[in-house]
């Protein structure tokens, strides 16, 4: 019917759905829409949401539809499948995560999960359905586990990045994001990280990268976790040092220490290594992932100021 021709356009952008808001954008009331549906003009799937009349049901309009209908982002196995990640499907019902909780929801269109931490970088729309990023649908498989099974997350890990979909450096970097926040989650994935990177013994990836960007820079390594004395007492201990230049590196994560305490003794230990003659260098997770040239551009800026003052 005429009448309802702007109910069908906003449904065909939307895989056939409309909502309620987007009825009432329309100017359609509470009366509009029980006619619309005892003519069969709207058929209810959930608390908000409908189907146009004659709108063929798909698996990305029950996707859509949950995460309408919850106001939530795919997330879980629902998310990989949207990424096109091997071994996933769309869910029954599908998964969603919501930016609160909603512990009050029971209709069967969705299965809800609520974070406190949904920053934007974190969602992208695929064919107009919300949905976590690949790095962080694969923090949410790990975080599900063991609900999820653990082989499937390693598998859908080794999937992301075999396809060019996520990459270990960008894995690490969201690891180290979520990890402050305190999630669910970060001990299984950055468990299944480093078996990825072989189980190498430095302290963290971070430093395991490091020594990766000055190798392939051609710079030489320095010294790994340092015992730093002056005059026989113990300083420090360090992430690296070029012990015959004078330089300590440290890397860090996005924590940082925050109280009073914690940064007067921070000072303190500069202080001490400045004193035992050492120049103290520090890089971020934000450095070695997003700008390493940056890196080798102040390492060889400092390994050269070094060398002229030892000559």
């Amino acid at each position: 019917m005429a009448m309802y021709q702007p109910i069908n356009e906003v449904a065909a952008r939307q895989h056939g759905l409309v909502t309620r808001s987007d009825l009432e954008r329309l100017g359609i009331g509470r009366d509009g829409r029980r006619a619309a549906v005892a003519t069969g003009a709207l058929v209810p799937l959930g608390r908000r949401t409908f189907t146009a009349g004659g709108a063929p049901p798909t698996d990305r309009q029950r996707v859509l539809a949950a995460c309408l209908d919850t106001g939530g982002v795919a997330c879980r196995g629902t998310a990989a499948w949207l990424h096109g990640i091997e071994g996933f499907d769309p869910g029954a019902p599908p998964n969603v995560v919501v930016a609160k909780a909603t512990s009050d929801y029971r209709l069967p269109i969705a299965d809800v999960h609520a974070s406190t931490w949904l920053p934007v970088d974190d969602v992208l729309r695929i064919d107009g359905i919300p949905c976590l990023s690949v790095a962080r649908t694969l923090f949410s498989l790990a975080a599900a586990v063991p609900s999820v099974h653990l082989d499937a997350v390693v598998d859908a890990v080794d999937v992301a990045v075999r396809d060019g979909k996520a990459s270990d450096p960008w894995l690490w970097w969201l690891l180290e994001r979520i990890r402050c926040r305190g999630r669910n989650g970060v001990t299984v994935f950055e468990d299944l990280l480093v078996e990825r990177a072989g189980g190498k013994v430095t302290e963290s990836w971070l430093e395991r990268e490091f020594l990766k960007v000055l190798a392939a820079a051609g710079l030489r390594l320095p010294r790994c976790q340092r015992r730093i004395q002056r005059r026989g007492a113990f300083v420090a201990r360090v992430d690296f040092a070029y012990d015959d230049l004078g330089i300590v590196i440290e890397v860090s994560g996005h924590t940082r220490h925050s109280t009073r305490r914690q940064q007067a003794a921070d000072a303190r230990r500069r202080n001490e290594l400045a004193l035992a003659g050492f120049l103290v260098v520090e890089f971020t997770y934000d450095d070695l992932v997003s700008d390493p040239a940056y890196v080798v551009a102040r390492m060889l800026e400092i390994l050269a100021d070094r060398r002229r003052r030892a000559a």
